[in-house]
């Protein structure tokens, strides 16, 4: 609890008298001094023990960990009995304290990632490769290597923070127009060139 020490020896006041509102007597000094006591001064701050749990009674389950208390939960990781205390509510699973420091540290669990690879961008810059001027013939690569991660990858998790399949969705429409783009070309080409040969 916070203190008001007097001005003149630098000893404790009282905090009774404090709380009455009258001038405060400093017991080493014995000089009175007028203290201004907000609430917070007066009230404890520092924190409560958890309140004791009674031991389980006989034919009860006890606690893993603290076998003074009694079990309510159950570790869905690692099956072990667990009382309130030391179950963490993990989505839809109550899981012990421990998994819950396991799964975190590798990385087992979903709810734990901390980056994932965005699939829908990698997509979408593969197919707009071509529409750069420098790299406009690995149209013949980056199409189809787009359509191939966009149907792959189609139902993988997105982003860490609900996004829709847009990006997806554009880098395939571009990598399938590139690829009829691409055959319709070489059908030109060789139909040109076939007609070209029929008629000489």
């Amino acid at each position: 609890m916070a203190v008001a020490r007097c001005v003149f020896c630098n000893h404790v006041l009282p905090a009774a008298q404090m709380a009455v509102g009258s001038e405060v007597v400093c017991a080493g000094c014995h000089k009175p001094s007028a203290v201004i006591a907000l609430p917070a001064l007066l009230v404890d701050g520092r924190p409560k023990p958890p309140p004791l749990i009674e031991p389980p009674s006989e034919g009860e389950a006890a606690c893993f960990y603290s076998p003074n208390r009694k079990a309510t939960h159950e570790c869905s990781h690692c099956g072990v009995l667990i009382s309130d205390v030391w179950a963490a509510q993990w989505g839809s699973k109550s899981v012990c304290l421990k998994c819950l420091e396991h799964l975190r540290e590798k990385g087992k669990d979903v709810g734990f990632q901390g980056s994932r690879l965005l699939w829908d961008n990698i997509t979408l810059a593969t197919a707009l490769v071509p529409f750069t001027l420098v790299l406009y013939w690995a149209a013949f690569i980056t199409a189809p290597a787009s359509v191939f991660l966009g149907f792959w990858h189609w139902n993988s998790p997105r982003s860490l923070v609900p996004r829709s399949r847009l990006r997806l969705i554009v880098g395939l429409l571009l990598g399938l127009s590139q690829i009829t783009a691409a055959v319709l070309l070489v059908c030109g080409l060789w139909f040109g060139w076939f007609t070209n040969g029929t008629a000489s």
